[in-house]
């Protein structure tokens, strides 16, 4: 890990345990095991910070669902490949998916209120095409039912958003993982010709 990751993975921690507004450079740099001149080498602003986990968040995510969509697996395999991956990566991101949480809180208050925060919206963009992408596939091979393409990649999206929100709520990782292997095969089995 280079000293940037280092530093983002510990601004993770940190923001994690304090929140976003409490949690200070000077923290960061304890637990990145560094100086804090250090980490102004690399980030000019806590904001900076903020926007660099966006990214990292985000970049990870994306660049996983691509693989999977340009692998050769069936379309269904795919589907339940993208759930499954999309719920683990929140699930094993522990309480830095607060911190998550909270930047996509302020980035959807910033965009609400005509600000240019666009990054999550952009991310559910990319995340939407690619979904949309193997439902088509689906549906064109015949493996998956004629069906509105727009509602279902709607649903499989805020499927995996509501099963995320119910396990940080919940807190039980037994039940998040019956609710997820049900809630894939659900919908899988809607969506099956």
């Amino acid at each position: 890990m280079d000293k940037k990751e280092q530093i983002l993975h510990a601004a993770l921690e940190v923001f994690a345990k304090q929140g976003l507004d409490k949690g200070k450079i000077a923290d960061i740099a304890v637990k990145a095991g560094i100086g804090k001149g250090t980490i102004y080498e690399y980030f000019s602003s806590k904001e900076e910070i903020f926007k660099a986990i966006e990214n990292m968040f985000i970049a990870d995510s994306i660049n996983q669902i691509e693989k999977i969509t340009a692998s050769n697996n069936t379309p269904a395999k795919k589907i339940e490949m993208i759930a499954q991956l999309s719920l683990d990566i929140h699930n094993h991101m522990g309480d830095s998916i607060l911190i998550i949480a909270e930047l996509w809180a302020q980035n959807s208050r910033g965009a609400a209120l005509g600000h240019d925060n666009t990054i999550f919206a952009d991310m559910y963009k990319d995340y939407y095409s690619l979904i949309e992408g193997v439902l088509k596939e689906g549906v064109a091979e015949g493996e998956f039912r004629e069906m509105s393409i727009e509602g279902a990649t709607t649903m499989l999206l805020a499927m995996i958003d509501g099963v995320v929100w119910q396990s940080v709520v919940l807190k039980n990782d037994e039940i998040f993982e019956h609710r997820k292997k049900e809630a894939i095969k659900a919908y899988i089995n809607g969506i099956r010709k």
